[in-house]
C-alpha cells in the first residue's frame, strides 16, 4: 500500500493511494486451485487505485475512500486488466468495479 497525503483544511486531507497483494496457501489444496504461493506470486497480485479523504483528528483517522481495480488476476487476460470493458455508465460495471470504504484508523 502507498499513499500520497495532502492537507486540505484543518484535520482534512485527500489523498491519493495504490494496493497490491493477495493470499496464498503454503500447501496445495485440491479446493483451491491457483492458491499455492510459487515463484510467480506477482502474476497474482491484485492491484488497485483510488482517491479518499482522511479527517485526522490526533487520537484516530476517519477515512473515506472510492478505488477501482487495476488488475483482477482471478480473471484471464485481458479481461483482468482495468481498460478492458470499462462501461462507466453501465450500473452492473459500476457496481462489480467501483468500491466505497468507510472506515476508522489505518488499515495496518
Amino acid at each position: 500500500n502507498t499513499e500520497f497525503r495532502q492537507k486540505l483544511y484543518g484535520p482534512l486531507y485527500g489523498a491519493a493511494f495504490i494496493d497490491a497483494g493477495n493470499i496464498w496457501l503454503y500447501n496445495k489444496d485440491s479446493l483451491q486451485p491457483g492458491g499455492q504461493f510459487t515463484k510467480d506470486f506477482y502474476k497474482q497480485l491484485a492491484v488497485d487505485v483510488g482517491l479518499g479523504l482522511r479527517v485526522d483528528i490526533q487520537l484516530f483517522v476517519i477515512r473515506l475512500d472510492v478505488g477501482v481495480p487495476v488488475r483482477k488476476p482471478w480473471l484471464q487476460a485481458p479481461e483482468n486488466r482495468l481498460l478492458y470493458g470499462v462501461r462507466i455508465n453501465n450500473k452492473q460495471w459500476r457496481g462489480d468495479n467501483i468500491v466505497y470504504n468507510l472506515a476508522i484508523g489505518y488499515p495496518f
